[in-house]
């Protein structure tokens, strides 16, 4: 079993049961608006920028980028501030990791407020010394150098000492590639990519109850 020091988190999908907000709030939006959206479509999938450009063009919805993104953010800021939830057993790991000295911080695409929002409403904040998002900074998870960023303020010497707890595959391959340990998360969005996952990552969990067959948590 391994001692655990250092430690970057995902927010959706790896600490919180939120990727359907990301398959759906596009979809919502159109149908509030007497849309009906194509069969099997996705916003996670395109992402911010392509998704919304999409959504303008396919649907020639009669507005600016700018816009849609304000509407589709009263989407997720309901969603964040009253809806989400904590993966089953986050909340006590966390309490174990912070027991045992571990610093904390995490990294994710959504908005930082929104991630402030769900991480209060589940009172889980107390636990991260810092939330970045990839939106404020610039560099996305597909780039080491944002790992390499919250590697330097928690205050590790090397990347092998810092664990990343991760469900997308993308971010996966990135921080294995620049020298990280991997904790594999299982979430329904990952499904089609998940036996890669688990070949990657050093460890591999299905339910946090399962992290402490690996971790050396009092």
């Amino acid at each position: 079993m391994e001692n655990i020091r250092y430690a970057i988190f995902d927010l959706d999908g790896t600490l919180t049961d939120s990727m359907h907000i990301w398959d759906t709030c596009g979809g919502a939006y159109l149908m509030m608006r007497g849309i009906t959206p194509h069969a099997g479509e996705t916003f996670r999938t395109r992402g911010y920028r392509e998704g919304i450009t999409y959504m303008i063009e396919e649907y020639n919805l009669p507005m600016t980028y700018d816009e849609l993104m304000a509407e589709l953010l009263k989407i997720l800021e309901y969603y964040y501030f009253n809806i989400a939830e904590a993966k089953s057993g986050v909340k006590e790991f966390l309490e174990k990791m912070e027991k045992n000295g571990a610093k904390m911080c995490i990294i994710s695409a959504t908005n930082q407020y929104l991630v402030d929002a769900a991480l209060k409403r589940n009172g889980i904040d107390k636990y991260f010394c810092k939330v970045y998002s990839t939106t404020d900074i610039g560099k996305h998870k597909d780039n080491p150098e944002i790992f390499n960023i919250a590697k330097e303020f928690l205050g590790a010497e090397n990347s092998g000492e810092v664990f990343v707890f991760e469900d997308a595959l993308y971010s996966i391959k990135t921080a294995k590639s620049a020298g990280y340990k991997v904790i594999g998360i299982e979430d329904y969005s990952a499904e089609p990519d998940r036996e890669k996952i688990k070949e990657l990552s050093d460890y591999y969990i299905t339910d946090y109850s399962e992290i402490y067959n690996y971790l050396n948590l009092d």
